[in-house]
């Protein structure tokens, strides 16, 4: 099975036990439904325990979960930097909407098809997301993930298609 991460846990929010999440994820009023079955990660014992949606709201970057099997603001300080996954295969993309994990890996090519890096990273930043692309021998650079730059995504072969502009690498 593959999971699929949501936000990092940095806080609880009230007494009751809700969690402060930085968000990594969007559609996260259809992922967080009343109900619905997220996991807790511990990504240092790479662990994860099933965990039930009570109720989800949304405030800038950070999402605040209440869950049944967290009740006390003291639970939650022991699981911060903790991840909340679900699995991927229940999650539905609409068509141009990728997961970051399949992003990363992935190699970035110009027009001519000379490789210029393998994406480390997906940033979020307040204009859009960025593609953080490191590069043998040299430093990492930063692609937006906007229709002027990126061409084509093709996630099964790993290979990012990119329009090269003067000052981008």
């Amino acid at each position: 099975m593959e999971y699929v991460s949501l936000g990092v846990i940095k806080d609880s929010f009230g007494l009751d036990g809700t969690i402060k999440i930085y968000s990594t994820t969007s559609n996260q009023s259809k992922r967080y439904k009343a109900g619905a079955t997220v996991f807790l990660y511990n990504p240092q014992t790479n662990e994860r325990k099933e965990l039930k949606v009570i109720k989800y709201r949304q405030n800038g970057p950070f999402d605040f979960l209440k869950v049944e099997e967290i009740n006390t603001p003291e639970e939650v300080k022991l699981l911060k930097g903790y991840e909340i996954h679900a699995i991927k295969d229940e999650i539905s993309l609409e068509k141009g909407m990728y997961f970051y994990s399949d992003l990363k890996g992935c190699n970035v090519v110009d027009k001519d098809n000379n490789l210029l890096g393998i994406v480390k990273e997906v940033e979020e930043y307040p204009a859009q997301l960025t593609l953080r692309v490191a590069r043998k021998g040299k430093g990492d650079f930063f692609v937006p993930f906007v229709k002027q730059f990126i061409k084509s995504v093709d996630i099964e072969n790993k290979r990012i298609l990119i329009e090269i502009i003067e000052g981008l690498l």
